[in-house]
């Protein structure tokens, strides 16, 4: 072992402050298992293995994690930080988790602009989306999504954008009760509230269905014919530049009075 030297010639060392590293390989800090946590005390090392996650996901975690201030590292798929940040990388990771996948930059995306859409018909569509499992990603009002994805897109968007669009004819040439129902509750609702735009746009809507429809069950050919000019008749007023309330007020009156015995 090596001596201290003494280049003064002193063999009083009282007052000396020396210290000694270790020896070489010997560690020179805490036990790399281990991090000091505030105040002095060892604090745990936390480890979450992310094995199921996607690349892009858990590139989510980090930048939230960074943002955060919180102190981490990768091995591999898992995730380590100090176990006195476990609620603050839990939080991370549910807010990651409960997020959809952000796209992956490197494939092909298309854009639709929504900004046509109320916020309704926004939360549905991406529901929607959700539940046909195609990933999507939002701009404020643009829609991405993948290319290979977008026809399917394009069916969902189209569907959940006129939700009243039903089949022409049914398998004995004739319309439902369905369609019926929904004009009631559409010239009722106008009936009482002619501004009301979201079911302006159900009743239009709906006049295009009827338009292709054959007669339901229970009417002929001409009592058809007649509900559907009543149906005409208020859409056409609420396609009017400048909205005519008592007009509407009395269409959508006498349509809902004609569709009465039928619902």
């Amino acid at each position: 072992m090596g001596q201290l030297s003494d280049p003064q010639g002193q063999d009083d060392d009282d007052g000396l402050d020396i210290t000694i590293s270790g020896l070489p390989g010997e560690p020179t800090g805490p036990d790399p298992d281990e991090a000091a946590a505030p105040g002095g005390d060892v604090d745990t090392e936390l480890v979450v293995e992310l094995d199921t996650w996607s690349d892009i996901e858990r590139d989510a975690v980090t930048d939230r994690l960074r943002e955060a201030g919180i102190p981490h590292w990768w091995v591999d798929t898992s995730l380590h930080a100090a176990e006195s940040d476990r609620q603050a990388v839990d939080d991370v990771l549910d807010a990651v988790d409960g997020e959809a996948a952000p796209l992956d930059p490197e494939l092909d995306q298309v854009a639709y602009d929504m900004s046509e859409w109320d916020d309704g018909q926004l939360v549905a569509l991406d529901e929607a989306l959700d539940e046909a499992g195609i990933a999507h990603g939002w701009d404020d009002e643009e829609l991405f999504v993948y290319a290979s994805d977008e026809q399917a897109a394009d069916e969902l968007i189209d569907k959940v954008g006129h939700p009243h669009e039903l089949p022409a004819e049914d398998d004995d040439g004739e319309v439902g009760g369905e369609l019926l129902g929904e004009l009631f509750v559409a010239a009722d609702r106008l009936a009482r509230d002619p501004e009301d735009h979201e079911t302006t746009v159900t009743l239009l809507d709906l006049t295009r269905v009827a338009e292709k429809s054959e007669p339901p069950y229970g009417f002929t050919a001409r009592d058809w014919d007649h509900l559907r000019e009543r149906v005409d008749g208020l859409a056409d007023l609420l396609r009017a530049d400048t909205l005519d309330l008592d007009a509407v007020l009395a269409a959508a009156g006498d349509l809902r009075t004609s569709l009465r015995p039928y619902v």
